[in-house]
């Protein structure tokens, strides 16, 4: 199990854990002070958004005036933009010290660099990290402490983690070695029970209160709604991982008991502030970051160090862009997982042109953000792709990837980070949403693939060159169709080089043809 390691200097030692090991008890507060008010700030899926941790730790520092403050992170803060990308990690952590975190729990995107990287960046963080359900394969031990308590004036506060267990699907090259063999496991089916005999341990422990950090979101597979409502004892969720914004709603426990549960958004869109009166009632609200004025100074001047060391590279113009590179449709909401658009196009055309394949294929969940009008920085393109995925060129049958295209849109009209943007190739999807109320049925239409002949069918007998990422050819769990396919390279470069490759070869500036989605992929929609 992972050894704690802790900021603050007047620690106590007790004895709990689901594991049998001896995690600590920190006093945050002068015991013999007049009691005051606990209050946790706290944030979910900040995904590299380095620009919040100064304004963040400014309202902490803020509301330490008058109450004791403890500050807590639900997960995602490693992965997702430039300053993640470039250091795999390291980045964010520095900056998480010298905010000061207390707790943090993971997120799926912790394990984007793999278990080993994981393991690295943990050493050097100063908080305690907490996780009871991301376990050694075939065991219920815990690589990290399942919760830890902390002491607070008089009272007792115990953080326990939780891991969606998506994360086996979405980052499932993390959980084995080089040999493919499983080495960890994030089981769903034991989750309530793991979650539950943290919370027992925490209470038996003497926990006043329990608080949930969890990654779990408001979606399938298993929701943080659903470990209220199948467990006892957790006073308070701070929830992660589906981006809502939820500033306090109260679910009925298993024993009938109100717990809340509130979620900030995304990258700082709001602050958690989570407040426990002197007589052990529970109130959050969330304030949003545009309205925060108070500035630490010693974390704005960590940030902006970091920045300066990393600006030269990051600020490098790529290419030029007289339109906008979105994820989203018409509307403004993201339509990268669910249809075409034209940085999905963009993003296609490089995976193919970087190995000279015949079609390209970028799943939509590895496609980030809208790039604004203007120049195209090194930034930019590890912002659209920040996870670092290798290129590689397979051999697929047309079979195979007519299942790819299905296995990518079968979560539909629901978004899934596993559909895929095409290029060199036209699809088109059938949504039947007519099924009786169940689940809309989704098949494949109309496959053809781009000659120098013209568009023709695809041949589900014949094999066909892709460029493609190891994640989607065979390290994530969202596309397996290619598992067979042989690999002609593999890992070459990354797929931001890739982008950064493909836009250099377009000239200064992006071609006027990529201003709107290509008409690669339609969706149709039978109701």
């Amino acid at each position: 199990m992972k050894k704690l390691r802790f900021l603050l200097p007047l620690v106590v030692f007790g004895v709990f854990s689901c594991s049998g090991k001896q995690p600590q008890i920190e006093d945050q507060t002068n015991a013999l002070a007049l009691p005051r008010n606990i209050v946790i700030v706290y944030e979910n899926d900040v995904h590299c958004n380095m620009d919040g941790y100064a304004k963040f730790a400014g309202l902490r520092d803020a509301i330490a005036d008058t109450a004791d403050v403890l500050t807590v992170s639900s997960g995602d803060f490693l992965q997702g933009g430039a300053m993640g990308s470039i250091s795999r990690g390291g980045y964010v952590v520095t900056l998480m010290n010298a905010v000061g975190y207390d707790v943090v729990t993971l997120g799926n995107h912790e394990l984007d660099y793999k278990i080993p990287r994981l393991m690295e960046l943990s050493d050097s963080m100063n908080a305690a990290i907490v996780c009871a359900n991301l376990v050694q394969k075939g065991t219920s031990t815990p690589l990290f402490n399942p919760y830890i308590l902390k002491q607070v004036g008089a009272k007792k506060i115990a953080f326990v983690g939780v891991l969606t267990p998506q994360t086996l699907v979405g980052e499932s090259y993390a959980f084995t070695d080089e040999s493919l063999k499983t080495l960890y496991d994030t089981p769903a089916k034991d989750i309530f029970n793991l979650v539950q005999l943290a919370v027992d341990d925490a209470r038996k422990a003497g926990a006043d209160y329990v608080i949930l950090l969890s990654h779990l979101g408001l979606v399938p597979p298993v929701s943080s709604v659903e470990v209220v409502q199948k467990t006892m004892g957790i006073d308070a969720v701070l929830d992660g991982h589906s981006h809502s914004i939820v500033s306090e709603e109260f679910i009925a426990n298993a024993n009938g008991d109100s717990v809340l549960v509130s979620q900030t958004g995304t990258k700082f869109q709001n602050v958690g502030v989570l407040d426990i009166t002197r007589n052990g009632k529970f109130h959050s609200r969330l304030i949003p970051m545009d309205s925060v004025v108070a500035v630490n100074q010693k974390v704005a001047a960590a940030h902006d160090s970091l920045q300066t060391l990393v600006a030269a590279d990051l600020q490098k113009v790529v290419s030029n862009t007289k339109f906008e590179l979105t994820i989203n449709g018409d509307d403004g909401k993201r339509l990268v997982r669910k249809g075409e658009t034209n940085l999905g196009d963009l993003a296609a055309d490089a995976m193919r042109f970087a190995v000279g394949a015949q079609i390209g294929i970028e799943n939509g969940g590895s496609v980030r953000v809208t790039v604004p009008t203007g120049a195209v920085k090194y930034q930019d393109i590890l912002n659209i792709m920040p996870f670092g995925n290798g290129m590689c060129l397979i051999r697929a049958t047309g079979r195979q990837i007519k299942e790819a295209l299905a296995q990518g849109a079968s979560k539909l009209p629901e978004e899934s980070g596993g559909f895929l943007q095409v290029s060199g190739l036209r699809y088109t999807v059938v949504v039947d949403a007519k099924n009786g109320g169940g689940a809309a049925q989704v098949r494949i239409e109309n496959v053809q693939v781009e000659t120098d002949n013209g568009v023709v069918a695809i041949d589900e007998e014949a094999l066909y060159t892709v460029g493609l990422s190891s994640y989607v050819a065979y390290e994530g769990g969202e596309i397996t169709a290619f598992r067979e396919s042989e690999i002609v390279m593999d890992k070459v470069m990354t797929d931001s080089d890739a982008m950064v490759k493909f836009l250099k070869s377009l000239g200064d500036d992006i071609p006027e043809v990529y201003r709107k989605p290509q008409g690669r992929i339609a969706v149709k929609y039978d109701r």
